[in-house]
């Protein structure tokens, strides 16, 4: 379609470029459109500052309606919950579990005074990442049941080592 087709209102709208979804030169052209026209600067200016204050309230309205489609979300979430069988295997696999997030944990450690002196932060992004994962999107139940398992699971792993290690050595 050819700028000259456009009726004003579209053309003070590419004009403007709210959006920022038109190149530069459509928006150029658009303008020489409306001067063409006789359209003043003045009331360009008046009509694309309630245009983009329109724009803005259809904005500000889709964000809380986002919002509140993913506050609906997070809540029907918080209540979900782990089978029991899916539970098993995290209790009785617990430390490998465990020993996979933190097999970084070791060099952090040993790079701690750089860190430190550098000013330069550690980087603790991809340890326990499903625990966050669970956390960020209100998955409490599942949070608390993942959590129990796994420390419940190196518990009893940690028990049996020592018992076994250990306390005949008593």
């Amino acid at each position: 379609m050819k700028i000259k087709e456009y009726d004003t209102n579209e053309l003070l709208m590419i004009a403007n470029n709210v959006t920022g979804e038109y190149p530069e030169k459509k928006v150029r052209q658009a303008k020489e459109e409306l001067y063409r026209r006789g359209v003043e600067d003045k009331v360009i200016g008046d009509i694309m500052e309630e245009k983009e204050e329109a724009f803005m309230r259809r904005l500000d309205a889709a964000a809380l309606a986002e919002q509140a489609r993913l506050d609906k979300k997070r809540e029907k979430n918080r209540n979900v919950s782990y089978r029991w069988w899916e539970l098993i295997p995290m209790f009785l696999f617990a430390p490998f579990y465990m020993s996979y997030e933190m097999r970084r944990l070791p060099g952090m450690i040993l790079l701690l005074p750089v860190h430190l002196l550098s000013w330069t932060p550690v980087d603790f992004s991809d340890m326990f990442r499903e625990l966050r994962r669970l956390k960020e999107e209100k998955y409490d139940l599942k949070f608390k049941q993942r959590l129990t398992a796994l420390i419940a699971g190196d518990l009893l792993y940690f028990t049996g080592v020592w018992y076994y290690f250990i306390s005949p050595n008593l």
